[in-house]
């Protein structure tokens, strides 16, 4: 390697000042924009100060999920602790509670490294601490070395075991920011199908409108490149490595884009059901 130590502790200082950054703008954002008041003054603030609503929502988590204690707690620790490493713990599961409450296992991780003499908590150990794997998003932005791909997740599964769609299932349902946006444009396309319904629309004009959503858009996009791609190549039999390697991180993102588009058309069609007819009045000749 060649790097020295002074250079290792050199990095671990401006990770350690990110990490607190990070956490003094989710205080800021707690104080401005509290999740009880809605997500208009949080977007509002996002925008005046150029910062991305997801990644703001994600600060503000994290801030109230770690304590004034606990920073203190991991700062007279020694221990280099990153951002990301809080992050995930202040992670929910499906039940709505962090995964790691009070941090009770990060802090017993605290121990374990001082004991050892470890350097620093990384989140690969702390996610294996908690019986977790990694978010969504990670498995989809994976770029850098050690970080596991959504190919290589999902293939790690049993393909053939009963908890494999349970397992990818709720990989999807954790992911807050994605159903939160499948609930607004289930939301929004249940308000049009009623105006349909009582003749506030045209179905031309509703369909129009349904394109028009971002998420219809990027669907319709997605479906045509997918279509395109294998009219490009209708006999590539024989693949490379490299091609294997692609076509995996394919099956494994579709796999997972199909259980997440399953589970909200079985939620769309459900919440249509529920909706009782409109009356219609007898017109007499």
């Amino acid at each position: 390697m060649n790097f020295a130590d002074h250079e290792v502790r050199e990095g671990r200082r401006l990770m350690d000042a990110g990490r607190d950054n990070r956490l003094a703008i989710g205080d800021l954002l707690l104080a401005v924009a509290s999740p009880a008041g809605g997500d208009g003054a949080l977007e509002a603030f996002c925008g005046e100060v150029g910062l991305n609503p997801r990644t703001a929502r994600q600060y503000r988590q994290t801030a109230r999920a770690c304590t004034a204690p606990m920073r203190q707690r991991v700062s007279d620790s020694g221990i280099h602790v990153s951002y990301s490493v809080l992050r995930e713990g202040s992670r929910t599961g499906p039940g709505g509670t962090p995964y790691d409450e009070d941090y009770r296992t990060l802090r017993e991780l605290l121990r374990e490294a001082r004991d050892s003499g470890a350097g620093r908590v990384c989140v690969a150990t702390y996610r294996q601490a908690l019986g977790i794997g990694p978010s969504l998003r990670d498995l989809l932005n994976a770029s850098g070395p050690g970080e596991a791909t959504i190919a290589e997740y999902v293939d790690a599964l049993n393909r053939n075991g009963p908890e494999r769609e349970k397992i990818i299932r709720a990989l999807v349902e954790e992911d807050a920011e994605l159903s939160e946006a499948v609930r607004t444009a289930v939301d929004a396309k249940r308000r049009r199908d009623q105006e349909r319904e009582k003749g506030g629309r045209g179905t031309a004009g509703g369909e129009r409108s349904d394109k028009g959503t971002a998420l219809a858009r990027d669907l319709v996009r997605l479906r045509d490149q997918a279509v395109a791609c294998m009219n490009r190549y209708p006999r590539a039999v024989d693949l490379s490595a490299e091609q294997v390697l692609a076509c995996k991180e394919a099956i494994g993102t579709f796999e997972v884009l199909t259980v997440w588009a399953t589970d909200r058309v079985g939620t769309h069609t459900a919440a249509v059901r529920r909706i009782p007819a409109p009356s219609r009045e007898s017109v007499s000749a």
